[in-house]
């Protein structure tokens, strides 16, 4: 980690209890968490490396942008939650599409805005287990500018056992972007009769906002 973009990380376990049948629990959580914090701790990283080189090249921040999507978030199950119920009732066309779509609607919203993430400076607080295949991963967003207030934000982290860590939502100031995006696309499926295909419409006009 570099003395610039982290601060000391502090991590606050829940008590063990002494009971020897919960030791087994308490052993699998603690490793849930060190995965998430490892995970969460590697992008940031990775995202603090590509905003050092300060490119202004376009391509490059697409190409840096899509690495770290790529490579840390679970796409196909954000696809899945934001669409809802619909997503069963969709063909396996639409799915793709709509996946591929959002994606790239994803990739575009954060490299245009790539250079507000400059000067922030990311403390991790405190991460939990919650059950046996997430973690919340607790930290802060500070502007070394200090013309901005601190943003407290949680990754929800996919631990699975057989499988790498992944983000699956954010939560900024406790408000979910997952399921924030989820409400909306059931409101445009629910307003065009369920059609599945209208929230494919809508995402595809957001590419070239």
């Amino acid at each position: 980690m570099t003395r610039r973009f982290f601060c000391q990380i502090s991590i606050i376990f829940a008590m063990l209890f002494t009971l020897p049948i919960l030791a087994p629990a308490s052993a699998f959580a603690k490793n849930q968490i060190e995965r998430a914090e490892t995970h969460v701790n590697n992008m940031m990283l990775d995202l603090q490396g590509f905003l050092d080189e300060g490119s202004d090249n376009v391509e490059k921040r697409i190409e840096a942008v899509t690495y770290l999507l790529d490579s840390y978030f679970d796409l196909p199950l954000i696809a899945r939650f934001s669409a809802g119920a619909y997503w069963r009732k969709a063909t396996p066309v639409e799915r793709q599409t709509y996946s591929d779509i959002m994606r790239e609607v994803m990739i575009g919203t954060v490299v245009r805005n790539f250079d507000q993430l400059s000067g922030l400076e990311y403390s991790p607080v405190k991460s939990t287990a919650k059950g046996e295949k997430l973690v919340l991963v607790g930290g802060t967003f500070t502007d070394q500018a200090k013309t901005r207030e601190p943003v407290a934000i949680n990754w929800r982290v996919t631990t699975p056992a057989d499988g790498d860590a992944r983000v699956m939502d954010i939560e900024i100031e406790n408000i979910s972007m997952l399921v924030t995006q989820k409400n909306e696309n059931i409101a445009i499926i629910r307003k065009n009769e369920g059609n599945f295909s209208a929230l494919i419409d809508a995402m595809r006009s957001k590419i070239s906002q």
